[in-house]
């Protein structure tokens, strides 16, 4: 039984499944449901090319007991912990020896490219993304937290670092967010934070620029913005659009 399936099931007419998906949560879960059957076609190379990053060649895919793991977990090596390390313009030794977290980590544990640190994933969808399928079982190292970024359970200056990859605009209060940001992160702890600067949208729909991100980080001392630019590893943008680096260090 598919996911749609289920959630026809779960709702008692079309109305409700409409409503359903048209919430910031529900469109969150069908588009990540989406993305997995374009991993697949991506994996068998139906999809020559998906967000820039070319179909995996035979010795580049990962085993894994069916498809679409395999097709997950490829695409989970090949271009998500490379996005990470190009968005982030950082070397993969950046946080070696530290306790990181990923403030909105999606589906896959990215920062798995940060080899030597103590991951973890920071992500209150993450009952809807396995339910759409993710398999997360296979990140043993990794630690997941199914929360909000507006009430992290975890206790005062646990973190050495915090990052946050195109993410911090689809929370639903930011302020909240930053305030628990800086209470998790221990005092001169490091951040680095990928935003994408837009108009507000359904599961984006936190409005930020260059004043808002600085008064909202103000808090963090030597956070400045390091980059900006219309293209990041997956996408090039236009328009009034773009996406901008802030971090506290070099």
């Amino acid at each position: 039984m598919s996911l749609l399936t289920k959630v026809v099931d779960r709702l008692s007419d079309p109305g409700s499944l409409a409503l359903y998906l048209s919430s910031k949560e529900g469109a969150e879960e069908d588009f990540w449901r989406k993305e997995i059957l374009k991993y697949e076609q991506w994996l068998t190379g139906e999809i020559p090319v998906l967000y820039k990053t070319p179909s995996p060649a035979p010795e580049e895919v990962v085993a894994a007991p069916n498809r679409r793991d395999a097709a997950v977990l490829t695409w989970h090596r090949k271009h998500q912990e490379r996005k990470y390390l190009r968005d982030l313009d950082l070397p993969p030794d950046a946080f070696a020896g530290m306790k990181l977290l990923d403030v909105g980590a999606g589906p896959m544990p990215s920062a798995t490219c940060f080899s030597g640190a103590q991951i973890y994933c920071l992500e209150p969808l993450l009952n809807r993304y396995l339910t759409a399928g993710f398999p997360i079982h296979y990140y043993p190292t990794v630690t997941y937290v199914h929360a909000t970024s507006e009430r992290i359970p975890i206790e005062d200056g646990f973190f050495d670092a915090a990052i946050s990859v195109n993410a911090i605009d689809h929370v639903n209060d930011i302020g909240q967010t930053a305030d628990e940001i800086r209470r998790v992160l221990k005092p001169g702890g490091k951040l680095r934070l990928h935003v994408h600067y837009h108009p507000p949208t359904r599961c984006e729909p936190i409005h930020l620029d260059d004043a808002r991100v600085a008064a909202l980080f103000a808090w963090c001392p030597g956070l400045r913005k390091i980059s900006q630019t219309q293209e990041n590893y997956s996408h090039s943008i236009g328009g009034n659009e773009s996406f901008a680096v802030w971090s506290n260090f070099s």
